[in-house]
């Protein structure tokens, strides 16, 4: 009787000890605050009649592939060209301008298929296409995150 107590008493502890064990599932918390993902999609701007990147955004970009990878992140990634020169011409500046963000990332680690580019030439300004700083800022590539499940 007693040992028979005994291992009923062994056995609760160990169903006890197993359970308590057992690993729950945690929620993952974010690398990056919104703030700080605020500022790595900020527009990158470019140098007139060149697609390729500056060399000041290399860290900015260096932690956008961070944060992709390590929170889980899709990219979309819109290229922009200024007023000056031929429609066609500026359509394919400005898709070169996205995909130079795009290969950056990809040779970061980021997976090619989270990254979408998408070209619009000169078809969208955000300032006026009459002065040196406006077209400056037209001339950009715009970044937007999506959370992937």
């Amino acid at each position: 009787m007693k040992t028979k107590l005994i291992a009923i008493v062994a056995m609760l502890f160990l169903f006890i000890g197993v359970k308590a064990n057992r690993d729950e599932p945690t929620v993952k918390k974010a690398k990056y605050s919104a703030s700080a993902l605020s500022e790595l999609t900020k527009n990158l701007e470019y140098d007139f009649d060149k697609p390729s990147l500056r060399t000041a955004y290399y860290k900015k970009l260096d932690q956008l592939a961070d944060a992709m990878i390590s929170d889980n992140y899709a990219v979309s990634l819109r290229g922009h060209a200024d007023g000056i020169g031929a429609y066609k011409y500026n359509w394919v500046l400005s898709d070169k301008r996205a995909i130079s963000v795009k290969d950056y990332l990809v040779s970061k680690g980021v997976e090619a298929d989270r990254i979408v580019t998408t070209p619009f030439g000169s078809t969208l300004p955000i300032a006026s296409n009459k002065t040196a700083s406006g077209r400056q800022k037209n001339r950009r590539v715009e970044i937007s995150l999506k959370k992937m499940s």
